[in-house]
């Protein structure tokens, strides 16, 4: 089993991943072409790759092989604890611990760390090894949007829209529950007039010290998923499927180039298992990432440990989702979605298939954008969030099913259930 890992590791340290199946998942010229007039304000980016990083790993222990015995009531003392037990086991493969980046002890049992390449062969066959990833960074690049601006702040100056796919779900409705939404994404806009944010339990992976946290949106994607799930009720704007709920930025990509490393997602869906309580919903518009097992046994993990919902987008690349991390991830507490355009027909770049429990609207969707303005985006990133939101208030029922799917099952539409 061992050998196999290893033999994954090499064969990714020399091939560097070309992808555009990621959060917005990128879509070309000649892609969009082929959609429906209605989808080309896909939220597309310039082509990118993701890399390797050189030297960077994220090891996961095997936990009837630790020291201790995890105690999640505890969090901080277990985190010491991994900490201890990451820092002995580098030492004892002769391995500098100040390597350590990130102590995992809620979404995996493990840490990241810098290693050398030529250690992976010692410690792949440690026993205290489960398996080992290469960490990977990358960047989503500025969004370019078919959107005027213009148009769609005028019209939004003196009234509110009730946009078409909070209609679609049942909404919208005023929340009123004790639960959060936390948008683990670019951050949201920290100032918009028609958001209820909470920063309090918000999180910034790349920065140690919260004095140094940025959780403010430098892009607009997470700022355009927070409006949907939750935009104000309050006669401007727009409003959000469960309109006031609070919505918490988990920035796990930063910068207006949105960039990530898988260390620092991971770190981020660990966040939510540490701040979040049942029946906390979490809006995952990620994913269409290549396969990672780290990805999808972080989400796995914390939404089972702290049975917080996890709703993930399913994709842009009109593929099979069970191909992707995380969206291929099937658990109790995770919901996978794909993306409908207005008439209930299937998005035409939208990922389908198994695990995808709903479709949602994800076509021409206006919501909320930085510097306090409105925009219309399409993609599973924007179905996702109104799937997070129906969560968040309760239970999903659904309301017919996507027309013009591309297998004989198609997905079922995500409808408020009532009471």
């Amino acid at each position: 089993m061992k050998y196999r890992f290893l033999a994954q590791i090499i064969v990714k340290s020399i091939y560097i991943i070309s992808s555009c199946f990621f959060l917005i998942s990128c879509a070309d010229d000649e892609s969009l072409d082929l959609l429906n007039p209605e989808e080309k304000n896909l939220l597309t980016f310039p082509n990118y790759q993701t890399e390797l990083i050189e030297n960077q790993f994220i090891i996961v222990f095997n936990e009837d092989q630790i020291s201790f015995k995890v105690n999640l009531e505890d969090y901080e003392g277990t985190q010491a604890l991994m900490r201890k037990e990451a820092a002995d086991f580098l030492s004892k493969h002769r391995i500098d611990p100040n390597g350590i980046e990130y102590i995992y002890s809620m979404a995996l049992s493990g840490f990241s760390a810098r290693i050398d390449q030529s250690k992976v062969n010692d410690i792949i066959n440690d026993p205290k090894v489960k398996y080992i990833e290469q960490d990977r960074k990358g960047e989503l690049g500025i969004g370019i949007s078919k959107t005027n601006d213009k148009e769609v702040e005028e019209e939004m100056e003196n009234t509110q829209i009730v946009p078409w796919g909070i209609n679609r779900v049942g909404g919208p409705f005023k929340y009123q529950g004790r639960h959060s939404v936390f948008v683990v994404d670019t951050g949201i806009d920290l100032l918009h007039l028609d958001l209820n944010v909470d920063l309090d339990k918000g999180f910034d992976p790349y920065n140690q010290k919260r004095k140094d946290w940025n959780l403010n949106d430098e892009h607009g994607h997470g700022t355009h998923v927070a409006g949907t799930i939750g935009a104000l009720d309050n006669h401007f704007g727009v409003v959000g499927v469960a309109a006031g709920v609070p919505v918490v930025p988990v920035k796990v990509f930063f910068g207006p180039r949105a960039a990530y490393t898988y260390s620092g997602l991971v770190a981020g869906i660990e966040h939510i298992g540490v701040r979040g309580i049942p029946g906390d919903v979490a809006n995952l518009s990620f994913g269409g990432f290549d396969a990672s097992q780290v990805l999808d046994d972080a989400v796995l993990n914390v939404s089972n440990k702290r049975r917080v919902w996890m709703v993930i987008a399913s994709g842009n690349s009109k593929l099979p989702a069970y191909s992707f991390s995380p969206a291929r991830v099937n658990g109790s507490y995770t919901i996978t979605v794909s993306a409908i355009r207005q008439g209930d027909f299937f998005a035409g770049f939208s990922h389908y298939g198994p695990p995808i429990k709903y479709a949602a609207p994800g076509v021409g969707v206006l919501s909320t954008w930085t510097n306090n303005r409105y925009r219309n985006e399409s993609g599973t990133s924007m179905a996702a969030p109104h799937v997070a939101a129906l969560r968040v208030l309760g239970e999903i029922d659904t309301n017919g099913f996507v027309l013009n799917y591309p297998t004989p099952n198609p997905d079922p539409i995500a409808f408020r259930k009532s009471n």
